[in-house]
């Protein structure tokens, strides 16, 4: 069903006429269809970016082991304290959505 599409205002006799004959409604213009041949590519989409994901998230830690091992890992400590706030913040709203 798109967005613009525009289905008038059944009115409650004709409801209530379909309902008593049995038939099952049928919305002006036919009947609705679904489709889920767009989905498709993005269901393609997704699988790509998790397969590269899986593959570079091993290799990222393990070079972070290799570095920590060697002792030449150095955080960056702006980046630290900006995870630090935002985590804060999160949890700021959750406690206040809870809270209500």
């Amino acid at each position: 069903m798109k967005v613009s599409d525009i289905n008038p205002v059944v009115s409650p006799e004709r409801v209530a006429a379909q309902q008593a004959s049995g038939a099952p409604p049928v919305p002006p213009g036919g009947r609705d269809r679904v489709s889920v041949d767009a989905t498709r590519g993005a269901e393609a989409s997704v699988s790509a970016a998790r397969r590269s994901a899986t593959t570079d998230r091993g290799g990222r830690l393990q070079r972070l082991e290799a570095s920590v091992r060697s002792g030449t890992y150095a955080p960056d400590p702006s980046r630290v304290a900006e995870q630090i706030l935002s985590d804060a913040e999160v949890d700021a709203k959750i406690q206040a959505i809870v809270s209500r």
